[in-house]
């Protein structure tokens, strides 16, 4: 540790459930903290690689998988176990599994807490088909448990219809998945008819996120333009559907899949939207889902892709006024190669977005939320 991070404030932000390079807590939280220059970082989640650290930067690994029943338990002893060690003055814990330990131990260690809800966790166990309906009341009453505990000092809330689903999380700060990262300005884009067009889904790869009936509807895309391209790549936490998903895709050779068990690197991510025409994101209109602002939606405006999407007014509001991308029902087969030929029609990014989808435009919000505490 050099001299000047030993005066700096020691922060940990920990999740059991997110990698220790977490795209929001790594690539965002910590993106405004480090710039300030006020604070010594230290992260904690699961890694399936050794982690380095570097300059006033530490990783600490909560577990290799979070499939593992046993490797989550015991991983709250590794937290209870860092804290100790650390003894950090600003905790925030990205996880409700770390809720309980956290709020004992504040008791003991004296730091501010800050639970970062990235999720409606309640609400999402309806999106997973593999729980029962009894399972998932039991895992719910658990969750409430959890995020009931005392001595939360603020929620940072990473969607807007949070406060609405969950208005006892006070007092919050609402800081939504904006674009932290390089911008591509675009000129006015208008498609010319060729026989094949790139496609791009990416990011967590579920039913309910429709990706099933983006490949689907790509297929009869293809019937039309036959040199079109799907790329997938993303995290498939459900194995039944990993293999679903590879059947569907294994006699389609325009269709690239980089399907894993565990989060691809975000720069791989990004970096996938490289050449593409089109973003898809082809969300059902799940009652978890449509109020919320996928995290696509604000990378692909400021990498100048247009996305197809479904049809979500909410979503649909956020893309009018630069003219991002189109809406298309992806469960209409019949009508697939119309809609896209409509969606050909449309000029997209008449002009540049702006800091309403970067997360720069909250940064001065989180640091003066944090300097407070």
């Amino acid at each position: 540790m050099s001299e000047k991070s030993a005066y700096r404030i020691p922060v940990l932000i920990a999740s059991s459930l997110k990698p220790a390079k977490d795209t929001r807590a790594w690539g965002k939280l910590a993106l405004s903290l480090r710039e300030t220059g006020l604070y010594r970082l230290n992260f904690m989640g699961f890694s399936q690689l050794p982690l380095e650290n570097c300059e006033d930067e530490n990783f600490y690994s909560s577990n290799s998988t979070t499939r593992s029943t046993w490797g989550r338990i015991y991983s709250q002893l590794k937290f209870a176990k860092i804290l100790l060690k650390l003894r950090p003055k600003i905790l925030i814990v990205c996880t409700y599994e770390y809720l309980p330990i956290a709020s004992l131990f504040k008791e003991i260690l004296g730091y501010r807490l800050v639970y970062d809800v990235q999720e409606n966790y309640v609400k999402n166990l309806d999106l997973n088909p593999e729980l029962s309906t009894a399972k998932k009341v039991r895992v719910g009453k658990m969750i409430k448990r959890m995020e009931r505990v005392k001595g939360i000092d603020l929620f940072l809330l990473a969607e807007n219809c949070y406060t609405e689903e969950m208005p006892e999380k006070a007092p919050f700060l609402i800081l939504e998945n904006r674009y932290a990262g390089p911008t591509k300005r675009v000129s006015p884009l208008k498609f010319t008819r060729q026989k094949g067009y790139s496609f791009l889904i990416s990011g967590t790869l579920t039913p309910a996120f429709g990706t099933l009936d983006a490949v689907h509807w790509f297929k009869e895309i293809l019937k039309e333009f036959p040199k079109s391209i799907l790329k997938i790549i993303g995290h498939c936490p459900l194995e039944s559907f990993r293999v679903q998903l590879l059947e569907a895709c294994k006699n389609t050779p325009q269709i690239l899949l980089n399907s894993a068990p565990f989060p691809i690197p975000h720069e791989e991510i990004i970096a996938s939207y490289s050449g593409v025409d089109f973003a898809v994101l082809p969300y059902q209109n799940k009652e978890a889902i449509k109020n919320k602002m996928p995290t696509k939606l604000f990378e692909s405006a400021a990498l100048g892709v247009p996305v197809l999407i479904g049809v979500n007014p909410k979503w649909l509001d956020f893309l009018a006024p630069f003219s991002g991308g189109f809406p298309i029902d992806f469960l209409d087969l019949a009508h697939a190669s119309q809609q896209f030929f409509d969606a050909l029609e449309q000029e997209y990014f008449t002009q540049f977005p702006g800091d309403p989808v970067l997360w720069k435009s909250q940064h001065e919000d989180f640091i003066q939320a944090i300097s407070s505490l």
